[in-house]
This record gives structure tokens, sequence and C-alpha cells, in this order.
């Protein structure tokens, strides 16, 4: 048999408060609570999460020092379509979450928002014709603006 990935089993999030964090992803993504994880001294530290909709899970991880030397990182970008942007743009005003307009990106549309450590959180639609006119025939592309937004 060939060894071969199957697909994302989980994305990991480290936060500085895992109840906030809880409060905040269930909110803006819609999370289902799947398990919460005990360190040895009883105290539940980390919980998994199934993203509606998807293949995969979200899982959070309390540990204030990683989630603070994390904060501006950009760790993963999520799957949505083009008309899901403006989706997602009209459900993240509703909940008063600052963010970045739609813009091209290297090979389709995006937008950003951070999560409360400040974490980058990129949504992302492919396009083809998109990314053959930003990348071309040589597979090289010049970044422009990155899609979020600052802390504020």
């Amino acid at each position: 048999m060939k060894a071969a990935l199957t697909g994302v089993h989980h994305l990991k999030i480290w936060v500085s408060d895992l109840s906030r964090s809880r409060s905040w992803y269930e909110r803006v993504f819609g999370l289902e609570h799947h398990t919460s994880f005990e360190d040895d001294d009883g105290v539940i530290r980390g919980m998994a999460f199934k993203v509606p909709g998807a293949g995969f899970q979200i899982a959070l991880r309390e540990n204030p020092e990683l989630a603070r030397a994390l904060s501006d990182a950009d760790p993963f970008a999520l799957e949505v379509t083009r008309e899901g942007l403006d989706a997602w743009l009209a459900h993240l005003d509703d909940l008063g979450i600052p963010h970045s307009p739609v813009i091209r990106a290297s090979g389709g549309y995006a937008m950003g928002f951070r999560d409360p450590d400040g974490v980058q959180l990129r949504l992302y639609a492919d396009d083809d014709a998109v990314h053959a006119a930003q990348v071309g025939s040589g597979g090289v592309y010049r970044a422009g603006p990155a899609p979020v937004v600052e802390h504020g």
C-alpha cells in the first residue's frame, strides 16, 4: 500500500484563555463541542470541535505563552466559495468582528480577521482564472497586500 494523505483531521490553535476562545470560535464558526482534554492536574486545557459541513475538527489548547508567541501567525486558511466570502463579510459585520476587505490573492480571493489572541484567520476562495493571471506559467506569485486587519 502506498503512503497517502486522506485529508485534514484537525487544526490546533494555541489560546491564552480557553473559555473566552471557546465562546468566540463557537460564535464565529458555529463549532460543535466534541471532546474535552483534562491535564494531569484535572484541569481542562484543551477541546476539540466539529466544524459543521467540513471534514475536519478545530482544536483549542490553552497555553498563554505559545498563544503570545504565535499572535501574529497565520497558520492556515479555511476554504470557502467566492460567494461565501461575501456571506462571511456580512456574518463578521453582524458579530462586530473587524476584518479585511476581499482581495485578489495568488490563487483566488481572500479575506482575513483575527481571533481574541491576535491569530490571523484567513478565508480563501480558489479561482483558476485569478491564479493563472497572478502566477502565470512561471509559478511565481509576486505578493501583494495581505488580507488581514491590524490589531485594534
